[in-house]
């Protein structure tokens, strides 16, 4: 069998410097552990059964099957949380106990008492209770303050009595919770003796534990289908409330509290409504990188193998697809770009974890608003990256790429829903340059590291340009970082000037949160490069070339059109940036991609595409898994061969009914 130079796909996660910098050590050996516990297991395979065949139904079903087993295997086995969670990702089409771990008992840590986390957080640990976060409403996802749910506290009995008013109240799209959860933490209006205090958090069990069964006045239904047949392990649900009484205690107190006489007690820190989301969307600030890394390693070892045409007549062979330009200036700045958001990524997520240690035990709010800034950027700018970067590597695939066994359908599915998350990008990102002008307003920009290039507005006089006259110059980081915040700085003042003028800023804050999100990415990857520098690891080169691919894939073929206008170059210049982006492109396609996607090693498990087979080029395996063993193949249609014979003598029968009617 042919085994062109991109077929090297490992069985096992294979360990290596370049490895261990691009996973970090502690996640290679969790992601080495759990695949290895996978493969020992029938459950978690993938090859019996074709899940793009199966029924949503069954397909749920089977997904709660191996919820149950890694529940199992947690207990047994004491994994870790974060391992638990890379567990659930490592299976692909997310599981019902997803939310147990990324949103549910984070909240209860963070905005618990410490009393009522010592009975609610080992129930949640030991599975308990299945837990769910129900925020969203019908009517309501972005705008938080519009919620319509109430908690209305009963004096008399100490409870609170949780109501949907409305058919826009109905809390809707919680994940997890058509089939599976049986307490969530329901977002709701509190009021007390008439008066309303915003919304609090408010644990309420919706399931009874011994039956399944709901629980009195708590109304439920499954979703449905969503869009692309995404999500076929997450059971969404649409959740009313009729009259639901809940213990006091059941209201999450660290920040908040009603007494037992109806006092309340505000929280120090209005900041701490940020948290719920902020955890979400730290785990995002990485994840969503890796959600494109896979379809770019399938579509690389794809089009290192299929051949198609000649460069010259006079070649002998084919070109490999992937020397075509139009192949490589797709795919190779998203592997960049992927990287980037992995790299950065990690950064933020260890920072927020640290953040979220230290308030655990402080109580200290002060960096919240930061980390929540830095979240919603990085919600914006890596989702709307890795969404249309999955549809990007399944059309360079070509025809081949729009088959389900190719994985492309199901990645694409279970990563463009990140893009509406909170709400559509371009409602959830004005956020960011809401705090832009609000800060530099307030003349408070300093406080806030995401903001510190907002510095260079304040005295233009000591902003000049780089010199710029070949394309060696785009190669230097000063030249680059000066690009980047030019574009962004005549952005912020362009957002100034609509915003003075009273008009609507709500598409052109998408441009603005990109363009926020292309700097600090490259500041964060810089960082790294630099880091990287002084120790001189035998892989620098590859991460230089990928730094410098992402960096002027940004500024090149920039993520929102209105940004290419927001840099002030000459035509001469701007040659020079397309002749730099084309000869990174080109060096990491020559020398480094075949190193770079050997060092992230995706196994075929993970990887789960018929057009990346470690034992089967992709013609075997599209023809042996698809064609040969679809349901609709051989006899599996037989029961309709009959209705096809019959409609074939359709006409004689209607041609004999006219003649006869004729001669009448």
């Amino acid at each position: 069998m042919e085994t062109p130079r991109g077929r090297k796909i490992p069985k096992e996660p294979i360990e290596g410097p370049f490895t261990l910098f691009l996973w970090g050590d502690e996640k290679f050996r969790r992601r080495k552990s759990i695949l290895k516990a996978f493969s020992a297991n029938p459950i978690f395979s993938k090859s019996s059964v074709v899940t793009p065949s199966l029924a949503r139904k069954d397909a749920w079903t089977q997904a709660s099957l191996k919820a149950r087993e890694l529940i199992r295997l947690k207990l047994t086995e004491n994994w870790s949380h974060a391992q638990f969670m890379e567990a659930i990702r490592l299976t692909d089409n997310m599981l019902p106990v997803q939310p147990q771990f990324r949103i549910f008992l984070s909240n209860l840590e963070r905005q618990m008492s410490d009393e009522q986390k010592a009975i609610w957080v080992p129930k949640a640990e030991r599975f308990e209770i299945f837990g769910s976060y129900a925020q969203t409403e019908l009517g309501h996802g972005s705008n938080v303050r519009g919620l319509e749910t109430t908690a209305t506290f009963d004096k008399e009995k100490d409870e609170f009595v949780i109501n949907s008013p409305t058919l826009s109240s109905t809390k809707y799209w919680i994940g997890t919770t058509g089939v599976w959860a049986t307490h969530s933490i329901v977002v709701a209006r509190l009021i007390v003796d008439g008066k309303e205090y915003g919304n609090h958090l408010f644990l309420t069990q919706i399931r009874e534990l011994d039956t399944q069964r709901l629980m009195p006045g708590v109304e439920i239904y499954e979703l449905g289908p969503k869009a692309f047949q995404g999500m076929l392990g997450t059971d969404n649900g649409a959740m009313q409330f009729h009259d639901v009484r809940i213990p006091r205690s059941q209201m999450l107190a660290r920040n908040a509290q009603v007494l037992r006489d109806g006092t309340y007690i505000k929280p120090k820190n209005e900041k701490h409504s940020y948290g719920s989301m902020v955890t979400v969307r730290a785990i995002m600030a990485e994840s969503t990188g890796w959600d494109l890394l896979k379809p770019v390693a399938v579509a690389y070892h794809y089009t290192t193998f299929r051949k198609q045409f000649r460069k010259t007549n006079s070649q002998p062979e084919e070109t490999t697809v992937i020397d075509y330009a139009s192949v490589r200036h797709r795919l190779i700045p998203l592997l960049a770009q992927a990287t980037a958001l992995v790299l950065v990524g990690q950064n933020i997520k260890r920072a927020y974890d640290a953040y979220t240690a230290n308030f655990l035990k402080t109580g200290d709010f002060s960096q919240l608003e930061d980390f929540h800034l830095q979240t919603v950027g990085a919600k914006v700018y890596s989702t709307e990256i890795a969404g249309h970067g999955v549809e990007t590597c399944r059309i360079a695939c070509g025809g081949h790429g729009y088959h389900a066994l190719s994985g492309f359908g199901r990645m694409y599915a279970n990563a463009i829903n990140a893009v509406t998350y909170e709400g559509d990008n371009y409602v959830v990102g004005q956020q960011v340059p809401r705090a832009i002008l609000k800060h530099w307003r307030d003349g408070t920009e300093a406080s806030l590291p995401t903001l510190s290039y907002l510095s260079k507005m304040r005295d233009r006089s000591k902003v000049s340009a780089p010199r710029i006259e070949s394309e060696q110059d785009w190669f230097r980081p000063e030249v680059q970082r000066w690009a980047l915040e030019e574009r962004l700085v005549n952005l912020v003042q362009q957002h100034f000037e609509d915003t003075d003028a009273g008009r609507d800023t709500s598409y052109s804050c998408h441009a603005l949160t990109m363009a926020h999100g292309d700097f600090v990415y490259w500041r964060g990857f810089e960082e790294l490069l630099s880091d990287l520098d002084g120790e001189k690891p035998a892989f620098l080169e590859p991460v230089k070339a990928l730094f410098h691919a992402f960096a002027l894939s940004i500024l090149q073929d920039p993520h929102h059109a209105s940004l290419a206008n927001a840099l002030p170059l000459t035509q001469a210049q701007h040659r020079t940036v397309r002749l730099a982006k084309a000869s990174v492109v080109d060096e990491i396609a020559t020398k480094h991609i075949d190193g770079i996607i050997e060092a992230y090693g995706f196994t075929e498990f993970e990887l789960d595409s018929a057009l990346a087979r470690p034992d089967k080029n992709p013609y075997e395996a599209l023809f042996e898994e698809g064609a040969v063993r679809s349901e609709m193949s051989g006899n599996g249609m037989s029961h309709l061969w009959p209705m096809m014979v019959d409609t074939r003598n359709m006409w004689r029968r209607i041609e004999e009914e006219k003649a006869g009617k004729a001669k009448l």
